[in-house]
């Protein structure tokens, strides 16, 4: 059965066609879903960005998004696919930083776009995506965890600098960015002796979960369970609040990391991949 790429005029048009299907995998596909519902109906939504379904039969059967400058996201889609996707994103892109998904159809797309563009494309940052259904308590940890106000932009702006550094990972830390986040009582600092000493953000919620995302304690205050506190606490707030599940995504290549968030009830359900693009 071939296969083809239906371009949606708007993300609120792609839901229609494509949230029955990203829901019956909620947990893999939050960051698209919770995505495309922060876009639809958005004043931030512009006809550049790609919001398309990969179909067979009229089924949908794979997901791809782009929202410039970002890279391209790709759910899991039938290998053969792959040189439709690249076609539909070259119809609207020039150029893509990189494609990122489920690592056999992240890097079917890379090779059929550095085919399609006459580029090279190399593996980029093994991600893992970790679901947490209840939390284990951590203990022992001095502070406590606080949300996020207007007196903390540009704290977060300058953790937001730091994180991108440490990881590699862009970090929307525009002063915008931060605000819509506190707004929507999505950033949270665990504090110490009245300082904050790790930031984390709780976004992209969808029908039953929410993601967790750009955890970071400066070096000073590393090693100390900060971090892993405040995932905790955070990650329950969520549960409490309504949500049946977390997710979050960690690099792989960091024990550090991958170890925290298995201490706090986090369990990995799948491997993505970056596939840059030169």
């Amino acid at each position: 059965m071939t296969c083809h790429v239906r371009v949606s005029e708007s993300p609120g048009d792609f839901l229609v066609r494509a949230k029955s299907w990203l829901e019956h995998r909620e947990d893999h596909h939050n960051l698209i879903l919770g995505l495309a519902s922060a876009r639809a109906g958005s004043a931030a939504w512009h006809e550049g960005e790609l919001f398309a379904t990969v179909e067979q039969d009229g089924a949908v059967v794979g997901c791809v998004v782009r929202t410039p400058p970002h890279k391209a996201l790709v759910t899991d889609l039938p290998l053969e696919s792959a040189p439709y996707v690249a076609a539909a994103l070259a119809d609207r892109f020039d150029a893509i930083p990189a494609i990122f998904g489920p690592r056999a159809a992240a890097e079917a797309v890379a090779h059929a776009w550095a085919a399609l563009r006459g580029v090279r494309y190399a593996a980029g940052m093994p991600q893992g995506l970790y679901r947490l259904d209840r939390v284990e308590p951590v203990t022992g940890v001095a502070g406590a965890m606080r949300r996020g106000g207007d007196a903390d932009v540009d704290l977060a702006v300058e953790w937001g600098e730091g994180f991108a550094r440490d990881t590699g990972i862009g970090f929307p830390s525009g002063r915008d960015s931060v605000r819509h986040w506190i707004d929507r009582a999505g950033l949270y600092f665990w504090e110490h002796q009245e300082q904050p000493v790790s930031v984390a953000v709780a976004q992209g919620r969808t029908r039953r979960g929410v993601r967790i995302g750009f955890v970071y304690t400066p070096p000073r205050q590393r090693g100390l369970g900060f971090a892993r506190a405040l995932v905790a606490e955070l990650s329950q707030t969520m549960l409490d609040a309504g949500c049946d599940f977390c997710v979050l995504y960690t690099d792989l290549t960091n024990p550090a990391s991958n170890a925290l968030y298995r201490r706090v009830g986090y369990e990995l359900i799948a491997e993505l991949a970056d596939f840059d693009l030169e």
